[in-house]
């Protein structure tokens, strides 16, 4: 018996729980996949504002502290769909733990960093690569673990939340970077050892009971080279959105662009021959999970690029602190949170996720829209009402958007479906950022704030071309989903039925 299947069988006879509620241990494990989840989001942001007080004290140039967030990124996103292979054959709380561990081990080295001059800027960047790789561990088991561990009657709740967390941590990120940066840099950190410890213990209490995979018909070979060809092809893909954004036609990106298409092709042949792949064919044809993926995709991206560029109007041309900047930003997450819940529960009630994600589609592009009033006189008000507008569509997207993807899986595909949803977002962010600077700068460039003020109005016309930009991502996101279907594994499943 597979690891979904005896989770599954758990969650619908234990005895407490009832027919539109979680159980006290389904709802510990949300929690601590919440706490995960919120960690590795938060950590994703809340360095940036850190990065110039870094350097300034290392003595790092421009170039080398770029690699303390880029290590990150690379490392969390390239390995995500190994990490589901891995928890399919293993076990998705033994992946979870052993991330949640790496992640909080490697934040207390990068705390005592700033503490230990001997350790270096290297250190740094080192220890950030191998807490992305903790932060990828946790990533691409939450959605898995949440379809797995909890009951298919509140699962649409759960997700949710998850989505929530994940949001949440982007948004409040900068705010909290700048506050714990006041103090000391290597607060935003330590901050994370104590999270992760109390999520590590709390793991362990609530899936103590969750046996793990140890039918050895369960047990497959990992494809290693096609792994190996995979992290060099989505590092290319990736370290080319980052460095494009400057220069498109630069022989470092030409290179990078060819190498992408070379490992892609390598993984294609090797795919093909490999007795258990990396990559699930399966899904990737499924024209359901492959489009909702790539609607995944565009509506991060959109939200990344605009994220990109809000704290530059409102530090630059609002005269904003970057502290009001960042509470500012946290509506749009407020925004998420109320649609994320509401639209759970909807879910959770109707077994319908489709019109939602279409419904969530077109209010995000109308949030973009309406930030195209922003100007040199432009209220907060006004300000905080459009980013919750559309951090609201977001919210009712993402949610059904994963929900989708898992009724569109069969039973041992949760940790393929979890790294698929999370590495199209983290290539989504990556995509999305590098479209809208280079929009941006087709426009105007971004320094033109701090250099030219007599030029700010050609500044905002860059800023409304970018939210247009963000806007016709939702709506090809909206065409995508009008293709998807429901799929047949409903969430609207009460715990009588499944186990019937």
């Amino acid at each position: 018996m597979t690891e979904s299947a005896v989770a599954q069988n758990s969650a619908v006879t234990a005895p407490e729980h009832s027919k539109h509620a979680m159980s006290s241990r389904e709802k510990l494990i949300l929690i601590s996949i919440s706490i995960g989840t919120l960690m590795t989001a938060l950590d994703a942001t809340i360095v940036n504002i850190a990065i110039p007080t870094i350097s300034e004290e290392f003595g790092a140039t421009a170039g080398t502290s770029s690699w303390i967030l880029l290590a990150y990124t690379l490392m969390l996103a390239c390995f995500m769909l190994l990490w589901g292979k891995l928890g399919a054959i293993s076990s998705y709380k033994k992946i979870f733990l052993i991330g949640v561990g790496i992640f909080t081990g490697s934040s207390l080295v990068l705390g005592l960093a700033g503490f230990i001059e001997s350790l270096g800027i290297m250190t740094i960047i080192i220890m950030r690569a191998v807490q992305g790789l903790g932060a990828g561990m946790i990533m691409s088991m939450n959605l898995a673990m949440v379809t797995s561990y909890i009951s298919p009657a509140v699962r649409g709740s759960a997700m949710g939340i998850i989505t929530l967390m994940a949001s949440l941590g982007t948004a409040l990120g900068p705010a909290l970077g700048g506050v714990l940066t006041s103090v000391h840099w290597s607060l935003i950190f330590f901050i994370n050892v104590p999270i992760g410890l109390a999520c590590i213990l709390m793991s362990i209490k609530s899936m103590s009971s969750i046996a793990t995979n140890s039918s050895s018909q369960d047990k497959k070979s990992i494809d290693i080279l096609g792994a190996i060809l995979l992290f060099f092809a989505l590092f290319s893909f990736i370290y080319l959105m980052d460095v494009g954004k400057g220069n498109w036609t630069s022989p470092t990106v030409i290179a990078l662009a060819i190498a992408t298409i070379v490992f892609l092709v390598l993984i294609y042949f090797q795919e093909k021959r490999a007795k258990d792949p990396i990559i699930n064919a399966r899904m990737l044809t499924e024209k359901n999970i492959l489009f909702s993926c790539i609607a995944n995709l565009l509506m991060f991206g959109a939200m990344a690029g605009c994220y990109f560029f809000l704290p530059y109007y409102l530090e630059g041309v609002l005269r904003q602190t970057t502290m009001s900047a960042g509470l500012i930003l946290v509506a749009n997450s407020i925004g998420v949170m109320i649609a994320g819940i509401l639209v759970g529960k909807l879910m959770d009630k109707s077994g319908e996720c489709r019109k939602y994600a279409l419904a969530g589609c077109l209010v995000t592009a109308v949030g973009f829209i309406t930030m195209l009033s922003y100007d040199l006189n432009t209220s907060i008000i006004q300000v905080i009402a459009t980013l919750l507008l559309m951090g609201f569509g977001m919210g009712l997207t993402l949610v059904p958007i994963g929900n989708i993807i898992f009724t569109h899986t069969v039973t041992g595909e949760e940790g393929a479906a979890s790294s698929f949803i999370n590495t199209f977002r983290q290539m989504g962010s990556s995509v999305g950022l590098a479209i809208m600077q280079a929009v941006f700068i087709a426009v105007w460039t971004i320094n033109a704030i701090l250099t030219r003020p007599e030029l700010v109005e050609r500044v905002i016309e860059g800023f409304h071309v970018v939210f247009i930009v963000c806007a016709l991502f939702a709506a090809i996101a909206f065409v995508l989903m009008l293709i998807v279907r429901d799929g047949p594994n409903s969430s609207h499943k009460t715990p009588e039925t499944e186990e019937a």
